[in-house]
């Protein structure tokens, strides 16, 4: 009987958590309060396990000198308001769109060129070799220091319609949300069709009300957002990917020590790592669960049409990039050559 109960003590209390985590461990006198805000309140989002990840990192290789505080569900504000609040210092840590963010800091835009990079590796390749590049340009431009990034996936057509896009024609009739961002508003119009401008968390009843038939977004966020439940169709391409750059207050970073600077940057890189090991896993899961909802799913097979209208636009938008647009451009084409010359030999 004592052998029992011993043993039945120990499964208990090997089932309880440990009640200290990088969360919820003492405070001292000298921490430093980390508060990272972001814009959804969902577990099985991307970016909320990317600002999970930076944070615990962070109070781990601090050794609990920064403690980190996390406001999810846009608590203190949409995306631009926070990125206005960590350029003032008030936050420290956020993790918007780059599309969004792209209103703050112009030469983000360069990312959202449509096609610039056709494969989850060759975007990876580019966003490492040319964060540097844009590092000094985004703090002058936002006051953010960007240090790593969150990668949800590409962007795939969803909506409803009796037939599959499979051709701009076939996009043409259909009105489609896309956000409010220039360059992906342009891409629609070079495909023949009218897209509107709707905000994220009245998409829902847009759907289901028929003022628009679809829109775009990785397979995580339109079966996350129950998007599944008002349209019956999605299409897979590969005209941009949806990235989330990790950003902080540049203002608290040149505060900081530099052992902790040096922890900031160490945790932005592992935990950039991380969600690339991460997502492709996690989206897999996603697409069983797209056919078991029984969303039809269709690829195109042959996207040179869609690329060459969407890339014909580029021109365009290089004084939305800065001055020196059409330069920055080159630099990230040159990237993405360096890429496909070292893998297609």
């Amino acid at each position: 009987m004592g052998l029992a109960l011993l043993l039945l003590s120990a499964s208990a209390h090997a089932a309880t958590s440990n009640p200290f985590d990088w969360s919820s461990v003492p405070e001292t006198d000298d921490q430093i309060t980390m508060r990272l805000a972001h814009s959804l309140n969902m577990e099985w989002s991307s970016q909320t396990v990317a600002i999970k990840r930076f944070a615990e990192l962070v109070a781990i290789y601090s050794n609990n000198r920064i403690k980190p505080e996390i406001f999810p569900g846009s608590q203190l504000g949409g995306e631009k308001e926070m990125l206005q609040q960590a350029r003032q210092g008030v936050i420290q840590v956020t993790i918007p769109a780059t599309n969004n963010m792209a209103q703050l800091a112009p030469s983000l835009n360069v990312l959202l060129l449509p096609y610039l990079t056709q494969s989850t590796e060759e975007s990876n390749f580019l966003l490492d070799e040319i964060t540097p590049v844009l590092v000094p340009r985004v703090i002058e431009e936002a006051g953010v220091r960007i240090v790593g990034w969150e990668n949800t996936g590409w962007r795939n057509f969803f909506y409803n319609a009796p037939d599959p896009i499979r051709s701009p024609a076939d996009l043409a009739p259909l009105r489609m949300r896309v956000p409010p961002n220039a360059i992906m508003l342009g891409t629609y119009r070079a495909w023949g069709a009218s897209p509107t401008p709707i905000a994220w968390n009245e998409l829902y009843s847009a759907l289901q009300q028929g003022v628009v038939e679809g829109g775009d977004n990785p397979i995580t966020d339109i079966l996350g957002m129950k998007f599944d439940e008002v349209i019956s169709r999605v299409t897979r391409l590969h005209y941009t990917i949806l990235t989330h750059p990790i950003v902080v207050s540049e203002h608290w970073f040149q505060s900081l020590p530099q052992d902790l600077q040096e922890v900031v940057l160490r945790a932005g890189r592992e935990t950039t790592e991380y969600v690339r090991w991460w997502q492709p896993l996690d989206e897999a899961r996603w697409w069983m669960m797209a056919e078991e909802a029984g969303l039809q799913v269709d690829f195109i097979e042959d996207e040179s049409e869609w690329r060459e209208r969407a890339q014909s636009t580029w021109p365009d938008y290089y004084d939305l990039i800065g001055e020196d647009g059409a330069d920055l451009v080159k630099v990230a084409t040159d990237i993405v050559e360096k890429y496909d010359s070292k893998n297609n030999q």
